[in-house]
């Protein structure tokens, strides 16, 4: 496997991503699942990886995630919401999820100004920027570094080194962003699941 050509695919799926493609009309939920499943394929794993269902749509709507559908239809704002939710749950808690995303959805969910899709749209232009790219690719240039150290050439060893840094980075971020998140003013549904908690 060559390591650089790994994640120079993956670079080109993440830099591929865009929501222009949108629909503008309201969908029901067999559209959004086809739509949003098709959307995130480049983070599928395998092949019969479902990312996106019907029963974890209806559980963030029940979650207070995202507000429910209107007469049985998701708007533009749902999709971003579901994209979002699905970025972040692969990294933080679902409780997490909610802290994060239960202000905008209050504030910003379906105002007059798009806001939210304006932000989701700077958002997707700073990931697909080459400034996201370069700390991976140092990654692996540190990686690399460490196996000279060690005078090896082991395929395995090369692979291990650079999964650790990865590995690494992803955990310090993880903390940062916990920690963010904890500092965050508590919003009246995360009040109400901390006390259930208790």
């Amino acid at each position: 496997m060559n390591i650089e050509e790994l994640y120079t695919e993956v670079f080109q799926d993440v830099q591929n991503f865009n929501i222009d493609d949108m629909p503008g009309i309201d969908l029901y939920m067999d559209q959004v699942t086809t739509y949003l499943n098709e959307k995130l394929k480049m983070a599928q794993r395998h092949d019969d990886d479902k990312l996106l269902t019907k029963t974890m749509i209806n559980n963030y709507v029940k979650s207070h995630l995202m507000p429910p559908p209107e007469k049985k239809k998701y708007s533009k704002d749902h999709l971003i919401a579901l994209i979002l939710i699905y970025f972040f749950k692969n990294v933080v808690s679902i409780n997490d999820v909610n802290s994060i995303l239960n202000p905008v959805m209050s504030n910003q969910f379906k105002d007059n100004d798009d806001s939210l899709e304006k932000a989701f749209k700077v958002y997707l232009e700073h990931i697909q920027s080459s400034e996201t790219i370069t700390p991976i690719v140092q990654s692996y240039e540190d990686s690399k570094k460490m196996l000279e150290k060690l005078n090896s050439s082991s395929d395995e060893l090369a692979l291990l080194s650079f999964i650790s840094v990865l590995n690494y980075d992803i955990f310090l971020r993880k903390l940062i962003i916990e920690r963010l998140i904890d500092a965050m003013p508590k919003t009246e549904n995360s009040e109400n699941k901390d006390q259930k908690k208790k």
